[in-house]
């Protein structure tokens, strides 16, 4: 989806191809740089790209660290943060991660809800966020580098300035705009952008002002980045989880418009706390709200895999014990 909204923008919307007077016209090279670039690393129908000679030892270099960040990756997802929860809480059963579980402030002591949220369950909720992002991050990041070996290392198509790092650090992420706009990857942020350009070009929405259109864009980048993803629900076949993806990324839009304006509101007030305290005010903002939104995303998904694992082992079991009582007779 991702890479073809890319082709979308480059032939249709920018038509970067047709505004370029100093390639050739069949230059092979380029083009190639062109299809895949979709993060418009090298904007700009005139810029060049970097040289993809380069020195043995920077190639080397280059191969080995991200060998071994795929190995730090392998260890800590496969022998720590998978396992996570069950390490720190023991054995887990699968209604700790069912309807009521994904709904948490609903369910404080001060609304007397008929199950209230306990002490496990936070703490569980808790772990599973700071592992539900872990994992998120590593499924990216981990492609991303076993392809950049593959592209510079091997094929040698690539130079390692063309592979720069897909994510920001997550120190930046002390607003839920910063989480996404400098921590986050920025993947699908230029071809999503031309075609929300082109809705709201058909839409005129230019004549209401500079500003009205930019949040409308903003909405627009998160409206199909939620598309994307329920179009892979729809593959799988879950209808509910496709409309579940959609409401996602439009309640963390909703979100940052509500931050932008809250912080806009209290810029007065900014001098009376320093920054590192603001900061730290941000990255507990940050992790509530992801505290509350991770679970009602992915819990869904967690319950049906583990109703699906105590189904097979009771089948196991039972196929056990069919066979050992044939063994007896």
């Amino acid at each position: 989806m991702i890479w073809v909204a890319h082709i979308i923008s480059l032939l249709y919307v920018d038509q970067i191809p047709s505004q370029s007077k100093s390639r050739k016209q069949w230059d092979m090279e380029a083009a190639y740089k062109l299809l895949f670039d979709v993060r418009h690393l090298s904007d700009g129908a005139e810029t060049s790209l970097p040289a993809v000679s380069t020195s043995k030892s920077t190639l080397i270099a280059f191969v080995a660290y991200r060998l071994l960040k795929l190995i730090a990756y392998w260890l800590l997802t496969v022998h720590l943060f998978t396992p996570l929860i069950p390490l720190v809480f023991g054995p887990v059963e699968p209604w700790e991660f069912d309807q009521y579980a994904q709904t948490y402030l609903r369910r404080l002591p001060m609304f007397e809800a008929t199950e209230p949220v306990t002490l496990r369950e936070t703490l569980i909720r808790v772990v599973f966020t700071f592992r539900w992002i872990w994992l998120s991050y590593v499924d990216i990041d981990a492609a991303h580098t076993f392809l950049s070996i593959i592209f510079v290392g091997l094929l040698r198509l690539d130079s390692p300035a063309e592979w720069p790092p897909m994510f920001g650090s997550p120190t930046e992420a002390f607003t839920i705009r910063r989480y996404w706009g400098k921590f986050w990857h920025r993947l699908v942020h230029k071809p999503y952008l031309s075609l929300a350009k082109v809705i709201s070009g058909k839409l005129c929405l230019g004549s209401f002002g500079c500003g009205t259109e930019k949040i409308f864009l903003a909405f627009l980048i998160f409206f199909i980045s939620g598309l994307a993803h329920a179009m892979v629900s729809l593959q799988r076949g879950k209808l509910v989880e496709a409309v579940d993806d959609v409401a996602f990324y439009c309640i963390n839009f909703f979100v940052m418009v509500v931050e932008g304006l809250i912080l806009e509101f209290a810029r007065p007030a900014r001098w009376l706390v320093p920054r590192w305290g603001w900061k730290t005010i941000g990255y507990a903002w940050v992790f509530i709200f992801w505290f509350w939104a991770a679970p009602k995303w992915s819990y869904p998904e967690v319950h049906r895999e583990m109703l699906k694992e105590t189904e097979r082992q009771n089948r196991a079991l039972g196929l056990g014990l069919f066979t050992g009582s044939l063994g007896g007779n």
